[in-house]
């Protein structure tokens, strides 16, 4: 049985709440298993809890039914272009590796380097274009581009491109209705081992850090530090004023800002997907931008069909990668404007 015939819809808007749980249960265990202050306190966690009930208000109050008699035919986009769109974007991110002088995975320094323009052109470019490709014109044979897509991108030495490429894509098939179960696991389990071993090496590479820790400890010990720096933002909630937010869509760099303000040294830190706004505009902030992401995924799940699939499966997947990370990525915001384009579209089209 295909694993998107089942009764319960697993990739709805909902599951962004699941893995907010999973990732805090997650980080609470491991807040006690290494070398933290103190474990996760009660206002960390009833913090993270209030949030994730304004992002299910947020789904629910979309009550709206669309019948997506999708008109947007989109014929410039055809299969042709997809594909030649998709190598172009992965040429690029070969050059780019080239221009940097080596392989950012295996090399902190370039890694420090490695998301220079051309990157920031190619990884949405290939996200885009192959997800569509894969919407539209679904060929066994253009997984091994994805594939491809995913080692290029990983060699950059971020494991948010690998998850970003794969599982979309798994998103993507999935309401195709093209995952059977022998497929769905193993697909399930490249995602799995692309992501530790991107990691694992990742950490390994820092030259001036010396890991004990295996690749299954190193996810705990990621979940535990990235909520203790949300930990240490709470009491800071607002001070930034928007000066993140700025940031975000100007010049700089903001998880290094953060870094700088939160724990007073200069490193690149990730403080969850709320972090970023809770330090510039408090609670409130956070409780405007849970209630609208909740409300925004809904919207464009009910949507989704041909193109429309491509987008939510990016958009939803790019937002849980936001759990640990935080939405301080001008790319991905560009994802949800186009997200947001599409919908205008649907609803001036619709019948």
């Amino acid at each position: 049985m295909s694993f998107s015939k089942r009764r319960i819809d697993i990739f709805s808007p909902y599951i962004v709440t699941v893995v907010i749980i999973a990732f805090l249960i997650m980080g609470y265990i491991g807040s006690f298993n290494y070398r933290f202050e103190n474990p996760l306190n009660t206002q960390t966690i009833l913090t993270t809890i209030f949030a994730s009930i304004i992002f299910l208000i947020g789904i629910l109050t979309v009550k709206f039914k669309f019948n997506v008699e999708n008109r947007l035919k989109l014929n410039y986009l055809n299969e042709k272009v997809l594909i030649a769109i998709s190598i172009i974007a992965l040429i690029l991110q070969s050059l780019n590796m080239l221009l940097l002088g080596g392989i950012p995975l295996f090399d902190s320094v370039l890694k420090a380097n490695a998301t220079t323009n051309l990157w920031r052109i190619a990884y949405p470019l290939f996200l885009i274009f192959i997800n569509i490709l894969i919407a539209k014109y679904y060929k066994k044979r253009y997984l091994i581009i994805v594939l491809l897509g995913a080692l290029i991108f990983g060699l950059n030495g971020y494991r948010t491109s690998v998850l970003g490429i794969l599982v979309s894509v798994f998103i993507n098939l999935y309401y195709q209705q093209k995952i059977s179960r022998k497929f769905g696991i193993g697909f399930l389990m490249i995602i799995i081992i692309g992501l530790l071993i991107t990691g694992y090496i990742a950490s390994q590479s820092i030259s001036n850090q010396h890991w004990t820790l295996n690749p299954l400890e190193l996810i705990f010990y990621r979940a535990a530090f990235t909520l203790e720096v949300f930990q240490k933002i709470i009491p800071l909630a607002g001070t930034t004023h928007g000066h993140i937010l700025s940031m975000i869509f100007s010049s700089g760099s903001p998880r290094t800002f953060i870094g700088e303000y939160v724990l007073h040294y200069n490193v690149c830190l990730t403080s969850t997907i709320f972090g970023p706004v809770m330090l510039d505009f408090g609670l409130i902030g956070l409780t405007i931008q849970m209630f609208l992401m909740g409300s925004f995924l809904a919207i464009l799940h009910k949507i989704k069909k041909g193109v429309g699939i491509a987008l939510y499966s990016i958009i939803l997947t790019h937002t849980l990668i936001w759990i640990e990370t935080g939405p301080t990525d001008i790319m991905i915001w560009f994802l949800y404007l186009l997200g947001i384009i599409y919908t205008i579209l649907v609803i001036l089209n619709k019948d």
